[in-house]
């Protein structure tokens, strides 16, 4: 298994320490593979580390700028307006369906609830009566604003 392989198997099974540093290894073994400096990106944000996290993304869209852009970011309260924003805009079963949930707003999935089944890149997470929206997961997949919202809206209509 390959330090990349490596890095996802342990970041799935919510072992993000192990992630980080096989993901690390990764980069440095394959410097011109942007899928390592973006999975790299993926993990150092779980760890704690954001501005680490942004030079992996960024280094990843440089190397693929058609394939990755750099993620999006927004304060929380930004984020907080965009949710409520789509979540006004869904469509009337939609909305039905959210109604009977408490949507929280967390910037990512906690080790608690990766290891009670969320991905660690989960955009949302259902634990009973409350659905769980992860914030930094959202922006790592949006390269804008615009992107985000639509992104955003996807996630609460399938709630």
């Amino acid at each position: 298994m390959d330090a990349l392989q490596a890095a996802r198997a342990a970041y799935r099974a919510g072992r993000l320490y192990d992630a980080l540093e096989a993901a690390q290894v990764a980069a440095e073994r394959r410097p011109k593979d942007p899928e390592a400096w973006r999975f790299l990106g993926a993990v150092s944000r779980h760890a704690g580390m954001p501005a680490a996290a942004d030079d992996a993304f960024q280094r990843a869209a440089a190397l693929s700028p058609r394939r990755h852009q750099a993620p999006v970011r927004v304060t929380p309260a930004e984020f907080a307006a965009i949710v409520e924003r789509e979540r006004q805009a869904l469509s009337k079963d939609a909305h039905r369906r959210l109604e009977k949930l408490e949507v929280r707003l967390a910037d990512l999935p906690t080790t608690e609830q990766i290891e009670a089944g969320a991905a660690p890149d989960a955009l949302a997470w259902r634990s009973g009566s409350e659905l769980h929206v992860f914030q930094g997961n959202h922006e790592n997949r949006a390269a804008g604003a615009g992107e985000l919202a639509r992104l955003v809206g996807r996630t609460l209509t399938r709630a």
